[in-house]
């Protein structure tokens, strides 16, 4: 007999809450109608038994199952945002319910999270490729990740690489200028202000970082 083993929030839709039997994600129901369910029954199995539409509570399940089982697939393949993976399975002709109920149980499970994800992904732009603030929060808006969200993960990886934003933008100027030698200091500095504008760097940052980069004065001898 089939058990109801867990009520999770669910991730997308305010106010309700995803059912779990014997593991799986089953239903999405308003919260206030979980709580009477479960108060109104004798035993989980037979809470369970009530959520059964029409007798098939097993290939609902089944069903339930197969939508989980392609999330983690996806999954497999590189990391994803809730929004992002939840779009990808419904492109792919997965029901809405059910990929409600994938995404809750990923969750629940940890092995879904927004922050965790966003903080990969700053952290790729930061310390890997260089990357303004603004492109990074531009690119995980894009994947669906709340801007809070975004901007917390770049503020802490920031705080744990000891950096800011103008030195990561002086990171990309000093590689960028490596492929400009040949310009006369004039137009290397017009290709460079063009180049940190469009990557999204704010016009003091980019200032900022043509003088450190172009106009700092060589050593000494001797210094």
């Amino acid at each position: 007999m089939p058990i109801i083993t867990g009520i999770v929030p669910s991730p997308d839709q305010p106010g309700h809450v995803v059912i779990l039997v014997d593991g799986v994600a089953f239903a999405t129901v308003p919260e206030e109608s979980a709580a009477a369910f479960a108060a109104g029954q004798d035993s989980p199995a037979a809470g369970a038994e009530a959520l059964r539409p029409g007798g098939q509570s097993a290939q609902a399940a089944q069903a339930a199952q197969k939508t989980y089982d392609r999330a983690l697939r996806l999954l497999s393949f590189r990391a994803r945002s809730a929004s992002e993976l939840e779009k990808r399975l419904i492109e792919k002709g997965e029901p809405r319910d059910q990929v409600t109920a994938a995404i809750a149980r990923l969750l629940a499970n940890g092995l879904l999270d927004d922050a965790r994800f966003a903080e990969a992904k700053a952290r790729s732009g930061i310390v890997g490729k260089p990357r303004s603030r603004r492109r990074i929060a531009q690119d995980l808006a894009r994947k669906g990740v709340a801007r809070d969200v975004a901007d917390a993960a770049i503020r802490q990886v920031m705080a744990d690489e000891g950096t800011d934003e103008a030195a990561v933008a002086e990171r990309a100027a000093r590689k960028k200028l490596r492929s400009l030698t040949r310009l006369d200091p004039a137009e290397q500095r017009q290709k460079l202000y063009a180049f940190l504008a469009r990557q999204g760097y704010a016009p003091d940052v980019v200032r900022r970082v043509l003088r450190a980069v172009l106009d700092a004065a060589p050593d000494e001898p001797g210094d």
